[in-house]
């Protein structure tokens, strides 16, 4: 796992810093709002996280809420809770609104030098356990992460980590390409980036924030929609306030919207 923050932070110590500059403190993300614009809906999906944080400033938990039409409110659906140990993530349990019992499991495993070298999954709905490990190539900047599931199922993805950021990636089957990719970023704060763990899917490992996206699906399934292009509005430290993502003109999702909070 990176510490983009931390690498941050000796930068500006190395340009040097006169003793009356004060470093303002690293903004926390508070909650974001997101909504879709759907053709043929007669309303807009969305939806809310809200994220909290320990006496240390360390992420303890975050809570999905989702827009019920019927009742025309937010309402939670889910929440996910944080255990630490060492400094790191060492646990993390997720919750139905309905269920006092977590439904889904994830534990973390580190290198000495930081970084994940594996994370399982325990999915006590499905049954379906996998795991993630994680291999570091030292002559290169390449990242190979395998996963192996309880059912038989696997597949390996494999990105180049360059500048803080996923450049591009490919997901294998065997021997089968199932999608390569290609990517570009702002210079911006990916407020995701700093929450201190890598999810399961890895979206939270890029430094900055996405700009496009050229990813080839060849097999092996293909997503729901599939973005295209993003956009951003920041404040004055540089974190997003408005992040819109276009998607590819054939999907049913036009745009979403995520307005982000801090604090």
């Amino acid at each position: 796992m990176k510490y983009p923050l931390i690498a941050f932070l000796l930068v500006l110590l190395a340009t040097g810093c006169k003793e009356d500059d004060v470093i303002p403190a690293p903004l926390k993300l508070d909650y974001y709002e997101e909504m879709y614009d759907v053709q043929g809906l007669d309303f807009k999906p969305q939806n809310r996280v809200e994220y909290s944080y320990d006496a240390s400033g360390r992420l303890d938990r975050y809570t999905f809420f989702g827009f019920n039409p019927d009742t025309d409110k937010m309402e939670e659906q889910r929440h996910f809770r944080f255990s630490h140990e060492a400094g790191r993530v060492q646990k993390m349990e997720g919750y139905n609104m309905t269920s006092t019992n977590a439904y889904i499991i994830y534990t973390y495993a580190y290198l000495p030098d930081g970084n994940v070298s594996k994370i399982a999954e325990q999915n006590l709905g499905t049954q379906v356990n996998g795991e993630a490990n994680f291999t570091y190539l030292t002559d290169s900047k390449t990242v190979k992460v395998t996963y192996t599931y309880s059912n038989g199922g696997s597949f390996e993805y494999e990105y180049i980590y360059d500048g803080g950021n996923i450049l591009s990636d490919k997901t294998t089957r065997g021997s089968d390409l199932c999608s390569d990719g290609s990517y570009t970023y702002d210079q911006s704060i990916n407020p995701f980036a700093s929450l201190g763990y890598v999810d399961f899917a890895l979206l939270n490992v890029s430094t900055n924030n996405k700009l496009s996206q050229d990813v080839n699906y060849v097999s092996c399934g293909f997503p729901s929609y599939v973005p295209d292009s993003y956009t951003y509005e920041y404040n004055d430290r540089g974190y997003p306030i408005l992040a819109t993502t276009i998607y590819k003109p054939a999907e049913p999702v036009r745009k979403s919207v995520r307005r982000f909070y801090y604090k």
